[in-house]
């Protein structure tokens, strides 16, 4: 009985990924929060490996545009920005009592009904947390846009030359920038030799003139697909992996990943944090947060829903162990006179 009943949702979020979206307009500014436990057959269960369940919730909105959520970045003062793969900017600040607050949902700047979605599918966001820039990845056309911390324009753009072969969407799902200024990537797809994801590593922003590129390799956990990063205070980058698979359905996977053992041409191996499988609390995550709440790292996920009545838009919140640093890690060769 499960695997039929998980048939129909495989093949609809197979079919939705990278295809184009139809609305019945609704511009509600609206979004509920409908709490949720991590384990239903045991609500008293908080851990997950490194990761102890704070709070879960379903997210709602009528508006047209709400769902499909595939990148998210930290603001100051516990707001969020979310970003939508049918060119959508969601706000929103979770209330400790459980009620959203300061909630938008509008279209990207130059987005429209009669846009192109080659043009629009973005899906990986970071941002500069010192003047608030913020930069998008898009698949179909490959490119990474930046916008000003007003999110009025799109003021840069860069293709991706070395992405013309990609597929159309399995493109950089994993941007993060760093505390130096360099920045990542990460394709969902395409993949190297060595079988590992193909993975770019900037001198600079992207989008600027003269920033150089070192590529290497991502090993992702073994069937699963890196759908975003987060920066942690310490330097390490945080990566979530999803897989979609029959008859087990969605599934995710944390791991974490240092910036020093980045080589180039290499493959780096990441650690495995945490697993979230049935029967635990998971959908098709893809958007990955972290913040900083009385001491402790707080991990936030975000499901893309693909606009599919039978799967879920969840907002999870951990707060986070981390496994010591290495101390025999160094800097790795390139980008040296930055």
């Amino acid at each position: 009985m499960r695997t039929l009943r998980l048939l129909p949702i495989l093949l609809l979020a197979l079919l939705s990924i990278g295809g184009h979206r139809a609305y019945w307009r609704n511009d509600s500014q609206t979004i509920a929060m409908v709490p949720l436990p991590l384990d239903a057959a045991n609500p008293e269960r908080r851990r997950v490996g490194a990761l102890t369940y704070l709070g879960g919730w379903e997210l709602r909105s009528n508006n047209s545009r709400f769902g499909g959520i595939s990148g998210m970045v930290a603001l100051p003062d516990g707001r969020f920005l979310a970003l939508s793969d049918a060119g959508t900017l969601i706000g929103f600040t979770p209330g400790r009592a459980g009620k959203m607050a300061d909630s938008f949902i509008a279209a990207l700047p130059g987005v429209s009904e009669d846009s192109d979605y080659r043009d629009f599918d973005s899906e990986g966001m970071t941002r500069d947390p010192d003047s608030g820039r913020i930069w998008i990845s898009y698949e179909a056309r490959h490119a990474i846009r930046r916008m000003p911390a007003s999110l009025s324009r799109i003021d840069g753009v860069k293709r991706l030359a070395f992405a013309k072969n990609w597929r159309a969407n399995g493109g950089v799902e994993t941007l993060v920038r760093l505390a130096d200024g360099r920045f990542l990537i990460i394709s969902e797809t395409h993949s190297r030799p060595d079988g590992s994801h193909s993975a770019y590593l900037f001198s600079g922003d992207p989008v600027e003139t003269g920033s150089r590129v070192m590529p290497f390799g991502y090993r992702a956990p073994n069937g699963y697909r890196p759908t975003d990063a987060a920066l942690l205070p310490d330097g390490r980058i945080l990566i979530l992996n999803r897989r979609i698979a029959f008859p087990d359905g969605f599934s995710a996977k944390l791991t974490l990943i240092d910036p020093a053992m980045i080589k180039e041409d290499a493959a780096v191996q990441p650690q495995r944090l945490a697993a979230l499988a049935a029967p635990l609390l998971v959908d098709n995550m893809e958007a990955l947060a972290v913040t900083q709440q009385d001491g402790r790292l707080i991990v936030w996920m975000l499901s893309d829903n693909n606009f599919s009545a039978m799967q879920r838009s969840l907002l999870l919140k951990f707060a986070l162990t981390l496994p010591n640093k290495k101390p025999e890690a160094e800097p790795a060769p390139g980008f040296q006179t930055l």
